[in-house]
């Protein structure tokens, strides 16, 4: 669930983190204790909730998308460490306008698989080409690829009937963050890996990020790209032979995820905000030509308010 890292603090925190603990990405603004918007006072707690109507499509067959009514956000940004949601980063080295850090956070992809997942309920965390498309907008046929044990599928396929097919874990992720602030964009890049083993894979997240600010208005559009490797891509979407139908098991290579996100907050009162949220992912030919899988894109839309305590 690229999802995707939200870029959404003046100085981007950048994390490495090769510890042993479990969590999410994405980071808030430091600001000076006079400020009031999308940062945080070092030193001090920022507890906010969202209360609206959302939803983020499910891309998996037989299964509903995921409804977005509350939204909480935790926010610490402190001297040398800082947690937002479930992210937890400890700051390596910073300069005015970049900063390296160690991350711990944990995976997107489960919350397709589990409707209670905490991804499913803070939505800033986490964020591929397009599936191949027959002339009436389907996915092509069943076919084999020979030596690399690729398949197409149609979307039109009957449920997967062993129930470990679902059974997709959340994995600890952890590593390196650079972040780069500058007056034209800023720019995040993560290098992460599966430290609790659950499919030992890699994943590195790239993003750029544009704020705007007017009045009580605050823009913030960002554009981004989630690379993961086989690892990463077969456990979640791949089909093993204990869990496949009569199309066989399913195993891919790595895969790249385009993503686009648009953020918009309008400050009503000093606890008060309006927020509208839209979030674009395209899912690559790896994934969407998975048995699981039955569309190549996830969107993620959430209007509401947003109460800061």
């Amino acid at each position: 669930m690229i999802s995707f890292l939200p870029l959404s603090r003046v100085h981007f925190l950048t994390s490495c983190v090769l510890g042993a603990s479990v969590l999410i990405a994405g980071q808030a603004n430091a600001c000076p204790s006079a400020e009031r918007g999308d940062c945080v006072e070092v030193g001090k707690w920022e507890l906010s909730i969202g209360f609206g109507a959302g939803v983020r499509t499910n891309p998996l067959a037989d299964t509903s998308d995921i409804p977005l009514i509350v939204v909480p956000q935790i926010n610490y940004n402190g001297e040398h460490f800082f947690i937002q949601n479930l992210d937890f980063g400890v700051i390596a080295w910073q300069s005015e306008t970049q900063q390296l850090n160690l991350l711990v956070t944990p995976s997107y992809d489960q919350v397709f698989f589990h409707r209670w997942s905490p991804g499913n309920f803070f939505i800033e965390g986490n964020a591929l080409a397009m599936g191949n498309k027959d002339g009436q907008g389907g996915k092509q046929d069943v076919v084999s690829s020979g030596d690399d044990d690729r398949e197409l599928a149609t979307p039109e396929f009957m449920p997967l009937q062993t129930p470990s097919a679902r059974d997709r874990h959340m994995a600890g992720l952890a590593g390196i963050e650079y972040s780069w602030n500058n007056p034209l964009f800023d720019v995040q890049i993560q290098y992460l890996t599966d430290f609790t083993q659950v499919h030992s894979g890699e994943e590195l997240r790239v993003a750029l990020a544009k704020h705007w600010r007017h009045g009580k208005h605050h823009w913030l559009a960002s554009l981004g790209a989630n690379w993961q490797s086989s690892e990463v891509v077969n456990y979640y979407y791949g089909v093993g032979v204990n869990e496949a139908d009569i199309r066989g098991p399913y195993r891919t290579t790595s895969a790249l995820s385009p993503l686009l996100r648009v953020d918009w907050n309008y400050q009503l009162t000093e606890r008060w905000d309006l927020r509208v949220l839209t979030s674009y992912r395209i899912l690559p030919d790896e994934i969407s030509a998975s048995p699981l899988i039955n569309d190549n894109k996830v969107i993620t839309v959430f209007v509401g308010g947003v109460y800061h305590f």
